[in-house]
């Protein structure tokens, strides 16, 4: 069966149309999904995601032009629900305030919430970041993994690793300065 024929057959509401077109396009659904996902990807969210991706095609399928490959129809909607995800996925607090910053017991008052602000702005900053780059700083900062660990657990390059953790710490520290806010971490 020709993409085209595909096309007029899931149109016409072919239920063989739509398992074929789950045989030959689950691939490259996964992989579209994989690439906005990148190392947050976990089987079952991208099985789950290819999965609703077809039905999205199989409920859209009246609006299908036969003039337009099927598999922009299928990137297009792949790449949205894997955005959808990421969104949905978004924890409102990973780290704890507390572990952001070094404590001292003898603070005062003014002291704690002047850290509490610094880490709550911390906090704010990595979430900006892109999430590769702030799952690297989460692993090398809060869980004190080495750049040898995250390399390998990331499947990257040291070098990208540790790339990567400088152009951060630069990038925190120009926004920090920016805000005016005291930069002794990272």
């Amino acid at each position: 069966m020709t993409e085209t024929q595909l096309v007029l057959a899931l149109k016409a509401g072919q239920r063989g149309a739509l398992d074929q077109a789950i045989r030959r396009y689950s691939g490259f659904a996964a992989a579209v999904i994989r690439s906005v996902l990148g190392s947050s990807a976990v089987q079952e969210d991208l099985e789950e995601l290819v999965s609703d991706t077809f039905l999205a095609l199989w409920r859209a399928a009246d609006r299908l032009e036969e003039t337009r490959p099927l598999r922009h129809y299928l990137a297009a909607i792949a790449r949205h629900a894997a955005i959808d995800r990421l969104r949905q996925q978004r924890p409102a607090n990973p780290l704890p305030a507390d572990d952001l910053l070094p404590a001292d017991e003898a603070d005062s008052p003014e002291a704690q919430a002047l850290r509490r602000e610094q880490a709550d702005t911390l906090r704010r900053l990595l979430y900006e970041m892109a999430a590769e780059d702030r799952e690297i700083f989460v692993r090398f900062y809060y869980y004190e993994q080495t750049v040898r660990e995250i390399a390998s657990i990331m499947q990257k390059n040291e070098s990208t690793v540790k790339a990567r953790l400088s152009r951060g710490r630069a990038r925190l520290r120009a926004q920090l300065e920016k805000e005016g806010t005291d930069h002794a971490y990272p």
